[in-house]
């Protein structure tokens, strides 16, 4: 009689352990499912597309030292020394070559003597014309005379003249058989050695200062009228991202000898052009007046996935959504967008590396 009380009591009680358990189980994942959506935020920047960005022109050329030249001789004649090897360090006035000129020494030292006879016969001249004026005073030669003697003097001292003359000319070609720095700066070629016959042909050194350099750019008939002397531009280096600040300097009127392109030079007016170096390869931009319309956002905004490129937007429930784009041309720091984005929608620029599909976006 009394066990069917007993059996009722201890399923009662196993039930209510089961209750208890299962309770416990739902409240575990509550908490856990809480858990996940209170994931925290992730901080971002956002950006509007842009639908018109200024247009730039962009043209390749080398960067080039401002001062530059190649040292040659006027004439052909012997190296006896050279003083300098390509990297050297140069200032101005210092002898870099020294070429050999006995034939100009056996020219100076003959007028030179040519000088001291003129000036003996000089000298006996003048005294023959001061001794023909006190026999004229005495009326003991005529006057005809006393002319020829004074015209033979004025003869004389033309020699002279002529002599000192040659003998200048002797010592200004001399000078250039010391061929000095015509300014400061670094050898950067070095094509002679001692005892070779250096002709005018050969430039001997190349010499590049050290002050500035500047960037020379081949730019065609279509877009030559963009470019005005005093327009501001930016130098980008090929082997960096470096921008570097440019004034144009020159733009040619006339591409008759250029092959239908007209030179345009901009000189590099940034702090940071001493890291540069004559030969560089690197690219010559201009902004224009010109607009380009379309949907741009900036380019560090996209992201790759192999031959994918998307970018992250923001969902009405704040949350990061991504978007697969398809791009088109690059204008600076912009990228043109050709589909896959509207120019109402808000673009994340920036923490993407954090990001993924419905996390969500603080900004």
């Amino acid at each position: 009689m009394y066990l069917i009380p007993f059996k009722m009591n201890k399923i009662t009680y196993t039930f209510g352990i089961l209750i208890f358990a299962f309770g416990l189980l739902i409240s575990c994942e509550s908490k856990e499912e809480q858990t996940t959506n209170e994931a925290p935020s992730v901080d971002v920047k956002l950006v509007k597309p842009t639908t018109e960005v200024a247009k730039t022109l962009s043209f390749k050329g080398k960067i080039n030292a401002a001062k530059s030249t190649s040292i040659r001789t006027r004439g052909s004649s012997f190296v006896e020394e050279v003083y300098v090897k390509t990297g050297d360090q140069v200032q101005q006035g210092d002898l870099l070559i020294r070429l050999n000129n006995a034939d100009l020494q056996a020219k100076k030292a003959q007028v030179e003597a040519q000088i001291q006879q003129v000036n003996a016969q000089l000298n006996n001249t003048q005294r023959d014309v001061e001794r023909y004026q006190n026999l004229y005073e005495k009326q003991s030669i005529s006057e005809k005379e006393l002319e020829n003697i004074e015209l033979q003097l004025a003869s004389v001292k033309a020699q002279k003249q002529t002599a000192l003359q040659q003998l200048q000319e002797v010592n200004s070609e001399m000078k250039y058989y010391q061929i000095k720095a015509p300014f400061s700066g670094v050898i950067t070629a070095k094509n002679v050695q001692k005892g070779d016959l250096a002709n005018p042909q050969q430039a001997m050194l190349q010499l590049e200062g050290k002050a500035g350099f500047e960037i020379e750019v081949s730019v065609s008939e279509r877009n030559i009228a963009n470019f005005q002397q005093g327009d501001s531009a930016v130098v980008h280096l090929n082997d960096s991202n470096r921008k570097l600040a440019a004034v144009i300097t020159e733009v040619s009127a006339s591409s008759a000898s250029t092959g239908g392109q007209y030179k345009v030079k901009a000189s590099i007016t940034s702090v940071e052009n001493e890291a540069l170096f004559a030969g560089m390869n690197a690219s010559l931009s201009l902004q224009t007046d010109q607009l380009h319309k379309g949907i741009f956002v900036p380019k560090n905004s996209i992201i790759r996935r192999g031959e994918l490129k998307g970018l992250y937007v923001v969902s009405q429930q704040n949350t990061a959504l991504l978007r697969w784009v398809r791009v088109g041309s690059i204008i600076d720091e912009n990228i043109e967008i050709l589909s896959g984005l509207s120019p109402d929608e808000q673009v994340i620029s920036s923490g993407k590396s954090k990001l993924y599909n419905g996390i969500k976006i603080a900004f």
